[in-house]
């Protein structure tokens, strides 16, 4: 358990999945303190059919658990890949893919959902190699198939990433430092100035000042009036 929380703070984890009743229940405390140390990690109870895994479960609702799949009950894989796909998306998310619902009309749909898988897990995206790989393309194609709606592969990751760090810049206790890290940005410099470019606001502003709706607006219009740079393909 002390491993996992070293990885949850180094680390932008889309989603965790837990068992409270492994080991006879033995880590359902430490559990629950891993969820209340991460409250906007969004979270899968994975478990059994018993009354004592129900009672664990029981105890996690109050810190926000929402997803329960029992074993050999309603794990059929399709249906769970599904809800590991759908859970980690954060209503910030869901925002941003409202405010950028029309460009994402005109794009084929294997590139729309490459897109909103983006926006739900920015962790499983570091470059526009991989979002193309997860729109089942080359590169050169997935910038050809997004300029047309006035979206570019490279802006599109930067902007999944900082509509993440506000998620976590307003997680209470949060570190700009390791907000950063987390990120896969070198130094906090780095995402300070991508935030103020972006937004026109300094993290410290956005933690106190600056609420969803706008954060969301901003990033879209920055995202909408970025300039082509060419046939770009390199990591971000």
């Amino acid at each position: 358990m002390a491993e996992l929380n070293a990885y949850l703070r180094s680390e932008a984890a889309d989603l965790l999945i837990v068992d409270p009743s492994v080991r006879d229940g033995q880590l359902a405390e430490p559990i629950e303190e891993l969820i209340a140390r991460h409250p906007a990690l969004p979270v899968v109870v994975y478990t059994i059919m018993s009354p004592a895994a129900m009672r664990q479960v029981v105890r996690l609702v109050p810190l926000g658990v929402q997803h329960v799949v029992l074993n050999r009950f309603d794990d059929e894989p399709r249906r769970f890949l599904d809800l590991i796909e759908r859970v980690p998306a954060h209503p910030m998310a869901e925002l941003m893919l409202q405010e950028l619902a029309v460009p994402l009309r005109a794009l084929p749909v294997v590139v729309a959902r490459a897109v909103e898988q983006l926006f739900r897990s920015p962790a499983r995206v570091k470059n526009s190699q991989e979002l193309a790989r997860l729109a089942g393309m080359a590169p050169r194609s997935l910038y050809r198939h997004m300029m047309p709606a006035g979206l570019q592969p490279r802006h599109v990751i930067v902007c999944a990433r900082l509509l993440r760090a506000y998620t976590l810049l307003r997680t209470p206790g949060s570190r700009l430092k390791e907000i950063t890290n987390k990120l896969g940005y070198s130094d906090p410099d780095t995402l300070s100035n991508l935030l103020f470019e972006w937004t026109g606001r300094a993290p410290k502003d956005i933690r106190r000042e600056v609420p969803p709706e706008l954060f969301v607006r901003l990033l879209a219009d920055h995202l909408r009036r970025v300039e082509p740079e060419g046939e770009a393909v390199e990591p971000v």
